[in-house]
């Protein structure tokens, strides 16, 4: 049998003498595979200590270069994203404790503008709501261009609701009007000229009347004025004609009674002279003729 390799020349098989020179054998085998393992390099010995450091500080697992090179890989991945990017456009979040210059810059990068007054509110015509929106928008660090938009949609929001609101104040108004004229009949303009006096005495401007329209309406307010008026002497309300005869108790009534008492010399000459009787007569006469809302 032929017991060498016919390649190398050396023999198949190696025997050793004895199982004592088994054990030995198996014995250095162990050995020099341990010396082995002992003497061998780490796979990433020879790589710049920095480089090295570098992996260690983000916590790479550095048992194997495929671990290493899968975790870098998937960071890779998501940067990828970001490359060709300009910088402009990569904003970095601040932290929770970031200082407030911080949070200035990074509202800057959004958008939002160095000062306050650079906010563009045009759109709000009330200065008080203005000065507050843009106090707000500022220290919320507020996009401007966005700001804008809101504000110019908060105003006109308003300006709807205030147009809704004055449609149904005025039908509502009208409709008051309206029952008042049924309900005093042909003495529509009497008791007017009496509301109007009731709330002269009260010492009542017209912007307070329509302030009180508004709160309990327009009829309870004319028919309290109009009783007010009525308690006083009814010369206040009724100026008599030239010839002493009549009361004067509509617009065209009073019209035809100033023009009568404006041609009367002797009335004309008491009323320039100051006189207190001409001057209330006259005003009632104007007031009766303007009318009042």
């Amino acid at each position: 049998m032929n017991y060498l390799n016919h390649h190398t020349g050396r023999p198949r098989f190696h025997f050793e003498d004895g199982a004592a020179g088994g054990a030995a054998g198996g014995d250095a085998a162990a050995a020099a595979a341990a010396a082995a393992a002992a003497s061998a390099k780490a796979w990433h010995e020879g790589v710049e200590p920095e480089t090295l450091g570098f992996w260690q500080n983000k916590g790479y697992d550095l048992t194997s270069p495929v671990k290493l090179a899968s975790a870098m890989t998937k960071q890779y991945r998501e940067a990828e994203k970001f490359i060709g990017v300009p910088s402009d456009q990569v904003v970095k979040l601040p932290k929770a404790d970031a200082k407030p210059e911080d949070l200035r810059a990074f509202y800057e990068r959004l958008g939002a503008p160095k000062e306050a007054k650079d906010y563009d509110l045009t759109a709000v015509k009330d200065p008080a709501i203005a000065d507050v929106l843009r106090a707000t928008a500022f220290e919320r660090g507020l996009n401007k261009d966005a700001t804008t938009a809101v504000a110019a949609a908060v105003a006109k929001a308003l300006e709807s609701k205030a147009t809704t609101d004055n449609t149904v104040a005025a039908q509502k108004l009208a409709d008051e009007k309206t029952n008042l004229a049924k309900n005093w009949g042909d003495k529509f303009d009497f008791n007017h000229l009496q509301a109007m006096e009731g709330a002269r005495r009260l010492g009542i401007t017209p912007e307070a009347v329509k302030t009180l329209e508004n709160q309990i309406g327009y009829a309870a307010v004319m028919e309290a004025m109009r009783k007010i008026g009525a308690n006083t002497r009814e010369d206040t309300f009724v100026e008599r004609g030239a010839s002493g005869t009549g009361d004067v108790t509509t617009r065209e009534g009073a019209m035809a009674r100033k023009a009568e008492l404006e041609a009367n010399p002797e009335w004309a000459k008491r009323y320039l002279a100051g006189g207190q009787t001409e001057a209330r007569e006259m005003t009632r006469l104007i007031t009766m003729i303007d009318g009042a809302t």
